[in-house]
């Protein structure tokens, strides 16, 4: 379970930096698998 809670938030901070960079975040959904709620928080 550990590790799961690792890809997340992994995830979450690769989102963040896409997100930064001016991605549209339709694309990052693509690529990360998470939703837009969990990018946006």
């Amino acid at each position: 379970m550990q590790k799961k809670n690792g890809i997340k938030q992994a995830k979450l901070e690769d989102a963040k930096k896409m997100l930064e960079e001016g991605i549209n975040i339709e694309t990052i959904i693509k690529v990360t698998g998470l939703t837009k709620e969990e990018i946006l928080k």
